[in-house]
C-alpha cells in the first residue's frame, strides 16, 4: 500500500511540474493567437497571421513530452502551401534552439531541414553553404520571431 501511495504522489507530481513548465514556457507564445481544428484544451494548438500573411504557429508539446515549437513562416500560395519557416524548440533548462526549413529554390516540392544558431549560421558545417544562401530568407524569419515574441 505504501509503494502504491508513492508511485500515485510521483506520478501527480510529475504532472504538476510538466503542466507548470508547458504553461510557464508556451504560454507567451501563444498569446493573442486563435486556436486551431487540431487544439484541445489539453494540447493547445495556435495559429497567427502578421500584417504581412506570414505565419505564426505554436504547437505545445504532447503529454509529458518537452518537445513543442513555436514556427514562423513564409505565406503559403494555392500552388504551394509549404514554406520556408523557422522552428524554435525552448528548452527546458532555458534558451531555445533553432531549426529551418527551406524549400529548394529549383523544385518547390524538395527542401532541407537543419539547425541554425542565433545568428542564422548553420549548426552542421555540410549545411553551412545553404544557410550562406539563404541567409536574407532565415534573418527575416528570425526578425519576424524575435518581434512577436521577444527572444532572448
Amino acid at each position: 500500500m505504501p509503494l502504491l501511495l508513492v508511485l500515485t504522489a510521483v506520478f501527480i507530481l510529475l504532472n504538476l511540474i510538466w503542466f507548470g513548465w508547458r504553461h510557464t514556457a508556451y504560454s507567451g507564445f501563444s498569446k493573442n493567437m486563435t486556436r486551431t481544428d487540431m487544439s484541445s484544451a489539453l494540447f493547445p494548438t495556435c495559429a497567427t497571421k502578421d500584417g504581412d500573411s506570414f505565419d505564426h504557429t505554436v504547437k505545445c508539446p504532447d503529454y509529458l513530452s518537452l518537445t513543442g515549437n513555436p514556427a514562423v513562416g513564409y505565406p503559403g500560395t494555392e500552388e504551394n502551401s509549404f514554406t520556408d519557416r523557422l522552428i524554435i524548440w525552448p528548452k527546458f533548462t532555458g534558451g531555445y534552439e533553432y531549426g529551418v526549413i527551406l524549400n529548394s529554390k529549383e523544385d518547390d516540392r524538395r527542401g532541407n531541414m537543419f539547425y541554425v544558431d542565433t545568428c542564422g549560421n548553420a549548426v552542421d558545417e555540410k549545411y553551412r553553404f545553404l544557410a550562406e544562401d539563404y541567409r536574407k530568407i532565415i534573418r527575416e524569419l528570425m526578425e519576424r520571431a524575435e518581434r512577436v515574441w521577444n527572444l532572448d
